[in-house]
């Protein structure tokens, strides 16, 4: 016999702090599969979280925080959002080491909303007050963290603060700088990261490669690529090549662009295509979106973004028949465009 998440989960609330039946509970819900990723079948979206979160904290009320640890990650793995209930018992089961430090706070960073900053602080809170040493990984997770929430100051604090930095704690704060408005500053770090003795890695150069497109600095942005390989040993990807065509395209350098892409010696992404696109759209080349976007829709069949932008490209231009036959294939192939959301956050 099959029970429903809701019944489960009012079995787990009344029973909350009798192990024996938690243990049986949690038994029916591994065998009913209620908390496995199905597609087929999802329930509201969060009861799977209230699941996660009553077994964790039943747990860790048992004195077995390694496996509130372990349900925290399965957690992860199949996809239960965490919530503002979640963090603080996984924190409460972490034992002081690192590696389960840098993994909530990586998890932490991709929470919707304002409860990645507020449960990351939560964390870095607790790192602090239990004198827990900020090794260059999880440094480096903290100031990735206030980067993706744009509190730049903390990032800063936690980067200086550090006594053992790597390249990856170097690459976090540039790619944070340039994500957040100040590509100067980022090229400032890559300076200072030279001058005191770090190799610059593939991160590295993404984070510098964004920096100048963001700011247009076409030339500056062209050197450092053109240096990769002689000066540095560092291989361009894919990504790299995106950022080149970014930095081309923002600056209306579309021929420039579309020679730089046929130069690739293998083929463009959809990354790299869609950059292109964007910069067709914001300097009108519809000749060249025609192009691209076809490509695109070829790689991307089911990508409804791409399909909008077209559309948009099309219409922005007057050439009405040709959005609608875009929007036309659109219906035809059942895509649907991803419905805008907002997120509120209370505390």
């Amino acid at each position: 016999m099959l029970y429903s998440h809701e019944f489960l989960l009012d079995l787990l609330q009344k029973h909350f702090k009798q192990k024996r039946q938690i243990n049986q509970i949690h038994s029916l819900l591994i065998t009913s599969c209620h908390l496995f990723l199905k597609p087929s079948s999802q329930p509201s979206k969060w009861i799977k979280t209230l699941l996660y979160n009553t077994l964790i904290r039943a747990h860790l009320n048992f004195g077995n925080p390694y496996k509130s640890l372990l349900l925290f990650t399965y957690m992860l793995s199949h996809q239960a959002p965490p919530n503002n209930h979640t963090f603080p018992s996984a924190i409460k089961a972490i034992s002081p080491g690192e590696a389960t430090f840098v993994s909530v706070l990586c998890s932490c960073s991709n929470l919707d909303g304002g409860g990645c900053l507020y449960q990351g602080k939560q964390i870095h809170g607790y790192i602090v007050k239990n004198g827990i040493e900020l090794t260059a990984f999880l440094g480096t997770a903290l100031i990735s963290m206030y980067g993706k929430t744009g509190c730049m100051d903390s990032a800063f604090e936690v980067f200086n603060g550090m006594s053992d930095k790597k390249v990856c704690t170097w690459n976090a704060l540039m790619s944070s700088l340039a994500c957040n408005g100040r590509e100067q500053e980022t090229l400032s770090m890559f300076e200072k990261m030279r001058v005191e003795g770090f190799h610059p890695n593939e991160i590295t150069f993404v984070a510098l490669l964004t920096a100048c497109a963001r700011a247009g600095l076409v030339e500056l942005g062209l050197k450092w690529y053109q240096a990769m390989l002689p000066d540095f040993r560092v291989i361009p990807r894919m990504e790299h090549y995106g950022c080149v065509v970014d930095l081309l395209g923002r600056a209306g350098l579309l021929a420039e662009a579309e020679e730089f892409v046929k130069s690739m010696p293998f083929q463009p992404d959809a990354t790299v295509l869609g950059a292109l696109l964007g910069a067709c759209r914001v300097h009108a080349n519809v000749d060249l979106a025609d192009a691209v976007g076809r490509r695109l829709l070829t790689l991307q069949p089911q990508h409804s973004g791409r399909y909008v932008v077209l559309s948009n490209i099309y219409a922005e231009a007057g050439k009405w028949d040709h959005a609608s036959k875009i929007r036309k294939a659109m219906v035809d192939g059942r895509i649907r465009k991803t419905p805008a959301q907002s997120c509120v956050e209370r505390f």
